[in-house]
């Protein structure tokens, strides 16, 4: 009788836990930029901002900006590096209130 009484109590005990946390409960990251990146940009504004060489098609700065935009929302974060580089990340990541 005890044994079946422990296993019943655990597993209600268990439920209790698991049932209070759950991924909808999860903040949800905000559409920023980590310091000490700029933007969100759009790629016209990223394009204007850091212009990139002239020798270098269109087409292709597009395709490789939006390989960078895991989310399809045509926003990037930018950090601009010594010379002409810059690091490109996507937009949404879990950015400090």
């Amino acid at each position: 009788m005890k044994a079946s009484r422990l296993l019943l109590a655990s597993i209600i005990a268990c439920l209790l836990i698991f049932g209070s946390v759950s991924p909808a409960a999860a903040k949800q990251p905000k559409r920023g930029c980590p310091p000490p990146f700029e933007g969100p940009l759009t790629f016209t504004e990223l394009l204007a901002d850091f212009p990139p060489p002239p020798e270098i098609p269109l087409d292709d700065i597009l395709a490789a900006l939006d390989s960078f935009d895991a989310n399809d929302d045509g926003l990037l974060c930018v950090f601009g590096l010594p010379g002409d580089e810059i690091n490109a990340i996507d937009n949404v990541a879990n950015v400090p209130d």
